[in-house]
C-alpha cells in the first residue's frame, strides 16, 4: 500500500509522532513517504496515496497552525472523492480546547468528502515511549479500515 505521512510541526512533538508512525507503516511493508507540509505544492497531492496521514500541532485556543493555513483553504476547495485519512497531532492540555486543530480537520475532511479512518490521535507534547503503544494501534486501526474499505 502506497502511504502518505504529512505533518507540521513547531517543537518538533508532532513530527516525532510522524516519524514512530513511518517506522510502523515501514516496519509492515508499506511504501511511505514522511513529508512536512511546508515541502507539499498542493492539497490534491494528498490524494495520490491509499491512505494519508495528516499531523499537527494546536495553535493557541485550538487554531490550526500558521503553516497549514494555505493548505487548508484549499483544502476547502476539493472533492475529497472518499479518500481516507488519518489525523494525529500533538497539543497541550492546559488549553480549553485539547488538539481542537484536529478536530476541525476531522470535520473539514468529511464536509469534503473525505473519509476519516477512526477518531484523530491526539498525544500530549512529545510521545513518550507509553504513548507508543497508542500510536502503533492508531495505526493498526488504520490499515485495518483501510483493507476493510478496499475489499467492500
Amino acid at each position: 500500500m502506497k502511504i502518505g505521512v504529512f505533518y507540521a510541526s513547531m517543537s518538533g512533538n508532532t513530527e516525532a509522532i510522524a516519524d514512530i508512525i513511518t517506522a510502523e507503516l515501514k516496519d509492515q511493508n508499506h511504501d511511505v513517504i514522511l513529508e512536512d507540509f511546508m515541502s507539499v505544492q498542493s492539497a490534491s497531492e494528498l490524494l495520490n496515496y491509499d491512505l494519508t496521514f495528516i499531523g499537527m500541532y494546536t495553535w493557541g485556543d485550538g487554531d490550526y497552525p500558521d503553516e497549514c493555513l494555505d493548505m487548508i483553504e484549499e483544502i476547502e476547495q476539493l472533492d475529497l472523492e472518499n479518500h481516507p485519512f488519518a489525523i494525529f497531532g500533538s497539543g497541550d492540555t492546559s488549553y480549553p480546547e485539547f488538539c481542537g486543530a484536529l478536530d476541525q480537520l476531522q470535520r473539514l475532511i468529511e464536509e469534503q468528502g473525505g473519509t476519516n479512518v477512526g477518531e484523530p490521535l491526539k498525544i500530549e507534547f512529545n510521545p513518550e515511549p507509553e504513548d507508543e503503544a497508542d500510536i502503533k494501534k492508531f495505526v493498526t486501526e488504520a490499515l485495518k479500515f483501510q483493507d476493510l474499505q478496499k475489499s467492500s
